[in-house]
């Protein structure tokens, strides 16, 4: 059974994410994954729970952000040119392009957070 606050961090990295990469660009992306794996991994009771939590988080937010930045990218197009071809090239492009740098790298950043956060929460209490 999958923590309550795996799909929280993951959500939340997907806002996080999906705001910052539609004002920002794909470029501004690279912290994000941090959040997911911040969120999961605090309340999980052993450094094993929090390495996979951390890391699902990580993993399903980077998802999430890719839909959101190609699903807002598809409307704008759409909106911009009125073609739905223009828009489903251009979308085909960004997800496979910002899917290779952005998933995996969510996924990792959530991992060494999750693993990360026992300790932490060790010294602060």
């Amino acid at each position: 059974m999958v923590n309550k606050n795996v799909y929280h961090g993951a959500v939340g990295t997907a806002i996080a994410g999906g705001v910052i990469g539609i004002l920002s660009g794909s470029s501004a992306l690279a912290p994000w994954g941090i959040l997911g794996g911040l969120i999961a991994g605090w309340s999980a009771n052993t450094t094993a729970d929090s390495l996979y939590d951390g890391g699902l988080a990580g993993l399903l937010g980077g998802i999430l952000t890719l839909i959101i930045i190609v699903g807002v990218g598809a409307i704008n197009v759409v909106l911009s040119t009125g073609s739905l071809n223009v828009a489903g090239a251009i979308g085909a492009y960004v997800s496979v392009v910002v899917g290779l740098m952005i998933i995996p790298l969510f996924a990792v950043e959530g991992l060494i957070v999750g693993l990360i956060i026992p300790s932490l929460r060790r010294i602060r209490s």
